[in-house]
């Protein structure tokens, strides 16, 4: 490269750097009330509270803050969230798709157990149904969608030995949506319905033999104090979202609403790394089998249990329960709709009544 040449590509660099120096500079103030996640989870460690309490005020030079809690800082449970939301307690809050589905069962289109195990295709799912969920939360809950991602692979964990999908028969297990408690009903278990942050007491009450939660969520939420087995059955993604409450956000400057699109589009990307990197991280802290990275090497190690041929076979047949019982909750339009957008990924389809 010429010297001439050079010096004209560092004098457009610094340009740029100027003029988004100036773009921030430029933003009114604003504080936003914000609610995350479980403060237990490495994806509200790693992710969302540094964003919130740091990113996003120094990408603004200052003029972007927000008043930010935790569900366990605000007492609240998770499902409640999106009410609040539209209420307007909120501008923007943090919500797991699946504890809406009472509301509407699209909700529960992207954590459906079975469907997916490799966070690379759930990431095509989720960016091929986003219009349908961001269409539905705009027009029937007045929240605009900002990101989504999950938390990790959801997985059960279990007191006792646990050899398989048979050994569920008879016990209660701890699930938060309909496709969850489906499959495991369907495999002879009770499903019983506990808030995250009283799993633990659940169990040493005996309330739940066993819970659904990811690889990584279960272990820094010590979930291994009080199980033993880990089994490796794909439950689901625990797909969760940011959103804005509507009139709020259209209260904004547009420079804000350009700033904080173009800040969760960051976000969202590295929170997909996040889950990605503590699917493993969280067998290994829960079963001493591997480093343990970010999560909490246990004290108790758990063991791992892999689905046998038999039990994948098995599963696949509780699948295609679990999709149906969707289907049918859903409605005919609304399969259809997936069947268009993540059934052709996936090369199943939803029965369409």
């Amino acid at each position: 490269m010429s010297r001439s040449m050079l010096g004209g590509l560092l004098a457009a660099v610094a340009i740029a750097l100027s003029a988004g120096a100036v773009s921030a500079q430029d933003l009114p103030d604003v504080n936003l009330k914000v609610s995350g996640g479980n403060r237990t989870q490495n994806m509200f460690k790693f992710i969302q509270e540094p964003f919130f309490t740091k990113q996003i005020t120094e990408d603004s030079n200052g003029a972007v803050t927000t008043t930010f809690g935790s569900l366990d800082d605000l007492g609240l449970q998770g499902p409640e969230v999106l009410r609040l939301l539209q209420l307007g307690m909120f501008d923007i809050s943090e919500g797991t798709l699946s504890y809406m589905a009472g509301e509407d069962a699209h909700f529960d289109a992207l954590d459906l157990p079975g469907l997916t195990a490799d966070i690379d295709m759930q990431r095509k799912v989720a960016d091929a149904y986003r219009p349908t969920l961001a269409k539905i939360l705009e027009d029937k809950f007045k929240v605009k969608l900002l990101s989504m991602s999950p938390i990790a692979l959801q997985v059960i964990y279990c007191k006792g030995d646990i050899k398989g999908l048979a050994d569920l028969k008879g016990k209660k297990v701890r699930t938060y949506n309909r496709g969850m408690s489906d499959l495991v009903e369907a495999a002879g278990a009770a499903a019983v319905n506990i808030p995250f942050a009283e799993v633990v007491p659940a169990m040493q009450r005996g309330v739940a033999d066993c819970a659904v939660t990811a690889t990584s969520a279960g272990n820094t939420a010590r979930w291994w104090e009080v199980t033993d087995s880990l089994v490796k059955v794909p439950m689901g993604w625990a797909t969760t979202f940011f959103a804005a409450n509507l009139a709020n956000w259209n209260r904004l400057d547009p420079k804000v609403q350009a700033f904080l699109t173009d800040e969760f589009a960051k976000m969202e990307d590295r929170q997909w790394k996040q889950a990605a990197a503590d699917i493993q991280d969280g067998i290994n802290c829960n079963t001493g089998m591997g480093e343990c990275k970010n999560g909490i090497p246990a004290d108790k190690k758990m063991t791992l249990v892999e689905l046998s041929d038999a039990d994948q076979a098995l599963a696949k047949k509780l699948v295609e329960g679990v999709l149906k019982g969707w289907a049918s909750r859903c409605g005919a339009d609304c399969a259809k709709d997936w069947n268009a957008k993540v059934g052709t990924l996936l090369g199943v389809d939803a029965p369409v009544e």
